[in-house]
């Protein structure tokens, strides 16, 4: 009975510190590539998770600044959204903007670009996206991620290069006045240890109510 009811607690314990961990991960723009990428890598397709995290508004516009150093990007219309480059210098992109949709309640909608090549020289890309609501609000995802340091409220998405330690010099291209380094690592660690040590803890005190329960019960043995 004892050990079912401790199994039964580990396990509510051990999804409710997942799911804790799991939601600021989730309600935060997010970059992600639709392969392996490292300094250098062609011919890839990046997509913004934009999810709407007012009840009282919907977005109605999103606006991504590029990370410097992207060469040959090209927007992609999302269905509902029309997707409007903005130039820059030497013929890049600079932004693109999407209207024309409307993302409510809790939603989200993906955005994509196209991208000929990758920078070299560097370890990551930070990008930052502007979130417009029905009521004129604007939301910029842009804060710099600090290690060590708590998130940001509306940190900027980050795109980090696998092997870029050996393929090129560490470094970051961002837009500008934006930079920083993405916190999942560390979110994640903290996760997985609350995770462990929670369930820990209520084991021994499991562990101390059954040594009680069986002095009680010797106690009242020996009286009878």
């Amino acid at each position: 009975m004892v050990l079912r009811w401790i199994a039964r607690v580990v396990g509510i314990c051990i999804a409710g510190v997942l799911l804790l961990g799991a939601i600021p991960a989730f309600a935060h723009v997010h970059v992600h590539p639709d392969k392996e990428v490292k300094p250098g890598t062609t011919d890839v397709q990046l997509t913004f998770h934009v999810p709407n995290e007012r009840a009282s508004a919907h977005t109605v516009a999103v606006r991504v600044r590029l990370a410097a150093g992207l060469a040959g990007v090209h927007a992609e219309n999302s269905p509902g959204w029309t997707a409007t480059p903005e130039p820059g210098a030497q013929g890049t992109l600079s932004a693109v903007t999407w209207k024309g949709g409307s993302i409510g309640g809790g939603d989200g909608v993906d955005f994509a670009v196209h991208v000929d090549r990758l920078p070299t020289g560097v370890a990551q890309l930070t990008f930052a996206v502007d979130q417009t609501y029905d009521d004129g609000e604007v939301v910029s995802w842009s804060e710099a991620t600090t290690e060590g340091s708590p998130e940001p409220e509306h940190p900027a998405p980050v795109l980090v290069l696998d092997g870029a330690e050996s393929a090129a010099a560490p470094g970051t291209a961002g837009v500008t006045g934006a930079s920083g380094a993405s916190g999942g690592a560390a979110r994640t660690a903290a996760v997985v240890t609350a995770a462990v040590a929670l369930p820990a803890l209520l084991v021994l005190l499991a562990d101390g109510r059954i040594r009680a329960s069986n002095r009680r019960q010797k106690i009242a043995v020996g009286r009878e």
